[in-house]
């Protein structure tokens, strides 16, 4: 079972069962018969994104490792449907409660330079006044003397110089709020003038805070050369259809060629599938398989809520774009669990896959890869995607050379 949960920072991510406590809990809907079971964990620490564990069931003899995808943070919203959950940190060992700090006083970095200049300038003003009196000499009630002179030299601290500051931010906030050059722009802080004088270098996340983070589908370009754009979408789903209506599953041709070769053993096998590259595939089979990897090579599961309509949650939303993308040339996803995955075909064909393993994308490898059997074919196929720079070399001919070398 996969949870789909919204924190209260107001984004979504995904969450898996323990396959033991999944399977067990639709079986005899409730935890009261399993005794002795119990989760090892490792010490509370800051890091929120970092979990390791094990559960142990020593009865059915069961270990199964633990890590962040089986836990959810404090203070999380449920979005659909239920769960049993197990409380591990609590109190002050919260990773919330052990990241949270002091807070601080936010000001302006002018107004922390007058603050700084004020304070030097209230330190010459002490020392002047003493040297002052020790010229005349320290007689009975030199300290009333000192107060004096302080007196008489305050006007070296600028007093002024902070009021006429913030006047000034005052009819600075009042331009950019009128200014009709920028309309709708509210200046929420009498500091913004000031901050934006100091902004040097300006960074920006390039998805979502200055687009809609809505992903149309533009262009497919495949290894023959081909590249189909919304103009020709028919062909594409008419080349789609006449590959799901003559063959079950992808990866149809290239199984006609393992089986029609002299295989007799891995190494002959590994030999066959970098030659299998080289043979001219058809255009309906280059199709059919890039389609098919939108729809199956995801962390996207569909949910469906009382009326029937079905909604996509998936940790990313370029991963829900791609999978619409796939339903609008008629390859749907129709449900998902942790083990399996089913899609209806341009055919009308449903096809069932069995999720052998899932590599999830993360910011080191700027990939993700999912190994699935069709379980009609008994086909196992390894999914890969990721950004340019990394599947350019995974599909190299200089790689592949390296690798028979």
């Amino acid at each position: 079972m996969e949870v789909k949960v919204s924190t209260s920072f107001f984004f979504s991510i995904d969450r898996k069962a323990i396959r033991f406590t999944q399977k067990y809990i639709s079986e005899h809907d409730d935890f009261t018969a399993i005794q002795d079971a119990k989760v090892i964990a490792n010490p509370p620490i800051e890091n929120i994104y970092q979990f390791e564990g094990r559960f142990e069931y020593e009865a059915k003899n069961v270990k199964e490792s633990l890590n962040l995808e089986n836990t959810l943070w404090g203070s999380t919203v449920l979005a659909s449907g239920k769960i049993y959950a197990l409380v591990t940190y609590t109190g002050k060992e919260m990773r919330i409660v052990m990241n949270s700090r002091e807070p601080r006083t936010k000001i302006g970095q002018f107004e922390q330079e007058i603050n700084y200049l004020s304070k030097l300038l209230f330190f010459v003003l002490v020392i002047f006044s003493f040297l002052l009196v020790g010229l005349k000499g320290f007689f009975q009630g030199w300290h009333i003397q000192f107060l004096r002179f302080v007196i008489l030299l305050s006007s070296i601290i600028p007093i002024s110089l902070r009021v006429n500051l913030d006047f000034a931010k005052l009819v600075y906030s009042y331009q950019i709020n009128n200014d009709k050059g920028m309309p709708g722009t509210i200046a929420r802080n009498r500091t913004i003038p000031e901050e934006i004088g100091r902004i040097q270098f300006l960074l920006t996340d390039k998805t979502g805070t200055l687009t809609q983070n809505e992903m149309i589908f533009k262009k497919i370009s495949l290894e023959s050369g081909t590249v189909y754009t919304p103009e020709r979408v028919d062909e594409l789903k008419r080349l789609l259809k006449k590959n799901c209506d003559k063959n079950v599953g992808p990866l149809a041709d290239v199984e006609q060629k393992v089986m029609g070769s002299n295989v007799s053993s891995s190494k002959d096998l590994f030999e066959l599938s970098v030659k299998k590259r080289q043979f001219k595939r058809d255009k309906d089979f280059i199709v059919r398989d890039i389609i098919t990897a939108l729809v199956l090579c995801h962390n996207v599961t569909p949910i469906f809520d009382d009326n029937g309509e079905k909604s996509f949650q998936a940790s990313s939303p370029d991963e829900i774009a791609l999978v619409k993308i796939a339903e609008t040339l008629d390859m749907r996803l129709l449900k998902r669990d942790q083990t399996s995955m089913a899609i209806r075909n341009s055919a009308g064909v449903e096809e069932n896959y069995e999720i052998l393993a899932n590599f999830p994308f993360s910011s080191e490898t700027k990939r993700m890869g999912i190994i699935l059997r069709n379980l009609e074919t008994n086909r196992i196929i390894f999914y890969l995607k990721g950004a340019d720079t990394i599947m350019k070399d995974k599909v190299s001919s200089k790689e592949i050379s390296s690798l028979t070398n």
